[in-house]
C-alpha cells in the first residue's frame, strides 16, 4: 500500500511539474511570435503581420489555462492581459474585453487590486461599442469586488449606481433596481441618507404598480423610512409617510408601518425604553437582519442623547 502510495504522489508531482514547463513554455512560443507580429505587405500575405498576433494570442490563453491549472493566478491573468493586447492588433478586437474578464476571474482572489483594473479596461471597451447591457453586468460585479474584497465603499456605490442606470436604460428594471438597493443599503451605512432615500424610494415606485414586486413595497418604504428617521428630520419623515401611504394605502396595515410610527413617538417623547420596547416585539415576529439593526442602533443612540426633560 505504502509503494502505491509514494507511486500516486509521485506521478502527482510529476504532472504537476509538466503543466507548469508547458505554460512557460507556451508563453515563451506566444512572446516569440508578439515580437514577430506587425509585419505588412508580403509578410502579411505569407501569413505575418496581423496573423502573428492572433497566433500569439492564442498562445497566451493557452498559456493562462496551463497558469490557472497550477492555480498560479498572477501569471494566469498577466497572460490573459497579455492575449487581449494581442486582439487589440487584430480584427478580432471585440473578443479583448472578454479576455480582460477572464483575467479578472483569476485576479480577483489573489490580486484584487489588477481585477479592478482589467475590469475597469473591459468595460470601457464594452461602453465604447455600445454593449451596455455587458457592460452593466460587469459594473455590478466590479460593485462587488470594491465592496467585498477591496472595502473601498464610495467606489463600490458609484459602481452600483451607475449599473443601474445601464440596466434601466436597457429595460432591465430588475437588475437595475438589485443594483439600486445596493446602493440604498451601503449609503445608509455610509450615512448619506439622502442619496439611500432616494435610491429605496425609486424602487419602491418602481414596484409598486408590479403584481410580481408589490409585496415588497413595503420593505423598501421601510428601509426608506429608517433613513428618514435616522437622518433626525422628523418633518420630512411625517411628509415622507404620507407619501408613501398614497402610493400604497396598504403600507398603512403593515407592521413595517406600525413600528415606524412607534419609533417617531418613541424620539418624540425621548422614550428609549418604549423604542426598545417596539422593536424587540417586531423582531419576535419579523427577524431583523444586520442592516436594519445597524439603522436601529444608530436611531437609538440618538435618543439617548437627547436631553431629559422631566
Amino acid at each position: 500500500m505504502m509503494r502505491v502510495k509514494n507511486f500516486a504522489h509521485s506521478t502527482f508531482a510529476t504532472t504537476n511539474h509538466q503543466t507548469m514547463a508547458d505554460a512557460q513554455a507556451l508563453l515563451q512560443k506566444a512572446d516569440k511570435k508578439a515580437a514577430s507580429g506587425g509585419g505588412g505587405g508580403f509578410s502579411r500575405f505569407f501569413g505575418g503581420g496581423t496573423t502573428n498576433y492572433e497566433d500569439a494570442a492564442e498562445l497566451y490563453i493557452q498559456a493562462a489555462n496551463a497558469f490557472k491549472l497550477q492555480r498560479m493566478s498572477k501569471e494566469a491573468g498577466q497572460s490573459f492581459e497579455k492575449a487581449a493586447a494581442m486582439q487589440l492588433k487584430t480584427d478580432e478586437k471585440d473578443d479583448a474585453p472578454n479576455t480582460l474578464v477572464e483575467a479578472y476571474k483569476v485576479y480577483r482572489k489573489t490580486d484584487p487590486e489588477d481585477a479592478a483594473r482589467v475590469m475597469e479596461s473591459a468595460i470601457q471597451m464594452y461602453t465604447a461599442k455600445g454593449n451596455f447591457r455587458r457592460a452593466a453586468t460587469n459594473k455590478s460585479d466590479l460593485a462587488g469586488l470594491y465592496e467585498l474584497e477591496l472595502s473601498d465603499i464610495p467606489k463600490a456605490l458609484e459602481a452600483y449606481d451607475v449599473a443601474g442606470e445601464w440596466f434601466s436604460g436597457d429595460q432591465a428594471e430588475a437588475l437595475a433596481n438589485k443594483a439600486w438597493l445596493k446602493v440604498g443599503e451601503l449609503a445608509a451605512l455610509q450615512e448619506d441618507y439622502a442619496r439611500a432615500i432616494a435610491r429605496f424610494e425609486d424602487v419602491a415606485r418602481s414596484s409598486v404598480s408590479n403584481n410580481l414586486t408589490r409585496y415588497s413595497v413595503k420593505e423598501y418604504f421601510f428601509k426608506a423610512g429608517l433613513c428618514h428617521i435616522a437622518s433626525g428630520d422628523l418633518v420630512a419623515t411625517k411628509r415622507a409617510f404620507d407619501t408613501y401611504l398614497n402610493l400604497d394605502p396598504g403600507f398603512m396595515s403593515t407592521r413595517e408601518f406600525e413600528l415606524l410610527q412607534d419609533i417617531v413617538t418613541a424620539i418624540e417623547s425621548a422614550d428609549q425604553e418604549l423604542f426598545t420596547e417596539k422593536v424587540f416585539g417586531y423582531d419576535q415576529l419579523s427577524k431583523l437582519d444586520k442592516w436594519k439593526t445597524t439603522l436601529l442602533l444608530k436611531i437609538k443612540n440618538g435618543i439617548e442623547d437627547e436631553p431629559d426633560l422631566t
